[in-house]
């Protein structure tokens, strides 16, 4: 998101971010690439939410979003900055839309990084316990009525796929919409080659589709490449991992660094880099990230989703523990094959997911919008 309005600003558009600031990720707002404001609230909260769902306004999992505070915030901002459209990001934040319809004739539009009612879907049909199983469908089908209750509550939505623009228009969706990928920026600076036989994976750990892919990889993934090949080695990193992931991402060739401080820095060490994801929608910005670097990347078909890529040819595909494992081990073990993999990779992420190219397209649709 930051990426995304530095680039529009860097294209001509006067940008500022209004940001929710929840307890949970409390961060201090320092310096930023564009003005940006930050309103602390609680998303802890139960009753209230709770009330909400109940009337059928919003699901309990949207409605801890809504917060008085940041509807104020908004309409002084609004009337303040007298935007020309309000790039709503995740429908979590959709409440909000009606304050800016009372407040401005800005155009509305829900940047979509998923349609998140299928990452609950996906979560439910992997969940082995069945009362986890039953309340994660209950999730999905209340956020899915929501979803599809306001599919043309904004005026055009941009989601980060292709796939997801089709299942919008397969949902019922008659708004405009506008494919925006994922970005990135990349580095003409040489780096130091990487650590042999090291494998990493990196993502927001507080994501539960992330937090599945470590227990996978744990338990299923890596004991199957220690057999292959015993020198290998894993680093896990990631920012807000639960108590429990550390006392579980335990095992051999396994190390575990939690939030690193830089990412880049983190996965350039890696000869590999592994995405074994099972739920979710959108885009792994991770991925491209290892693969502007040049990183022969392992993924699942969905670890993949909505980038350019190709079977052995810019990324190595796997859906299943012994294929995935057979993937890594053969990169770690092939380093000329692996560097073939990782320029192709970081080809494509040139000549497709440049972030002031997306961001020219999208302030292009904006003023057609």
């Amino acid at each position: 998101m930051a990426r995304l309005a530095q680039s529009l600003a860097r294209v001509g558009a006067e940008v500022e971010v209004l940001s929710l600031n929840p307890r949970k990720h409390r961060v201090t707002v320092g310096a930023a690439p564009v003005p940006l404001q930050a309103v602390d609230i609680d998303t802890s909260r139960v009753i209230v939410p709770l009330l909400r769902a109940m009337t059928g306004d919003a699901p309990y999992i949207v409605g801890r979003f809504v917060s008085r505070e940041f509807r104020d915030a908004l309409r002084a901002t609004l009337k303040r900055f007298q935007p020309d459209v309000v790039q709503i990001e995740s429908p979590f934040l959709l409440p909000y839309a009606a304050v800016v319809r009372e407040e401005s004739r800005a155009r509305v539009v829900l940047r979509s990084l998923n349609v998140e009612f299928r990452i609950w879907e996906s979560l439910a049909r992997n969940e082995r316990n069945p009362f986890r199983r039953i309340a994660r469908r209950l999730i999905a089908a209340s956020l899915c009525a929501y979803e599809v209750r306001h599919l043309d509550t904004p005026d055009a939505i941009v989601p980060i796929s292709d796939a997801d623009g089709e299942d919008f228009r397969r949902l019922g969706c008659k708004r405009p919409i506008h494919v925006a990928p994922c970005g990135v920026t990349l580095s003409d600076s040489l780096h130091d080659p990487p650590e042999p036989w090291r494998a990493g994976f990196i993502g927001s750990l507080d994501f539960r589709p992330n937090q599945e892919a470590v227990e996978w990889i744990v338990g299923e993934l890596w004991p199957r490449v220690m057999e292959l090949k015993p020198m290998a080695r894993l680093s896990i990193g990631g920012s807000s991992p639960p108590a429990w992931m550390r006392r579980r991402a335990l095992g051999d060739g396994i190390e575990f660094h939690g939030f690193v401080d830089d990412a880049d820095a983190f996965m350039r060490r890696m000869s590999v880099v592994i995405a074994p994801l099972f739920a979710g929608g959108g885009m792994r910005i991770k991925v491209l990230e290892a693969m502007a670097l040049a990183k022969p990347v392992v993924a699942t078909t969905l670890g993949a989703g909505g980038i350019d890529v190709e079977h052995e040819r810019n990324v190595v595909i796997a859906d299943d523990a012994s294929s995935f494992a057979d993937g890594v081990v053969r990169l770690l073990g092939e380093p000329e094959n692996a560097t073939r993999i990782g320029n192709a990779a970081q080809a494509t992420v040139a000549g497709r997911y440049d972030n002031d190219e997306i961001a020219r397209g999208l302030l292009e649709f904006y003023e057609r919008l």
